[in-house]
């Protein structure tokens, strides 16, 4: 559930609320709440009643829609192998951890942000990284781009359909040595 669907679902539950609280009081004996009821779901006023319950009734469509379906498996894993026995699986988040190990290991590569991308294919791969400002960025961007390819494809199999590179920044200062 995102945050849309998290923010519509409390103005969705404090508006039945007010409502069921509106209704019960009335109920109960209270008449202050029955004017404002009366007056604001009058029949002849429906410039105010018609657009409230188009609003509430939508807010529950997608309130009841989000809660039965299925979380996406599919777009979670990647099938590595199929066969008789069965279908072996890996994480895109195993993909992403493989991504990580590879990237650390190249000089002059500070922090690394990688997103994997299933198709049919294989994957994508998009790596943002910040890097130090003593390399060549271009050389270094393609060593990146072959060894994740190369390691990827050793370990999972899978074939990299391609690995986009994006230098969001360059480090300001070189790490320490101690």
């Amino acid at each position: 559930m995102g945050p849309f669907d998290r923010a519509l679902l409390a103005v969705y539950a404090f508006s039945l609320t007010l409502v069921i609280s509106l209704f019960s009081s009335v109920m109960l004996g209270w008449a202050a709440p029955q004017y404002l009821l009366r007056d604001l779901f009058y029949p002849g006023r429906p410039e105010v009643f018609w657009p409230l319950m188009l609003i509430l009734i939508s807010a529950g469509i997608r309130l009841f829609w989000v809660g039965v379906r299925r979380p996406g498996v599919s777009d979670k894993h990647v099938v590595l192998t199929e066969s008789a026995l069965g279908q072996v699986h890996i994480s895109l988040q195993a993909i992403e951890n493989l991504v990580l190990k590879v990237v650390a290991q190249v000089n002059g590569v500070r922090e690394v942000r990688p997103k994997i991308i299933s198709d049919p294919q294989g994957v994508g791969i998009q790596v943002r990284a910040v890097v130090t400002p003593d390399l060549n960025i271009p050389a270094v961007s393609v060593e990146i781009q072959q060894l994740i390819k190369e390691k990827v494809f050793e370990v999972t199999g899978i074939n990299v359909g391609s690995v986009k590179m994006f230098v969001e920044n360059i480090a300001v200062n070189k790490p320490r040595v101690e």
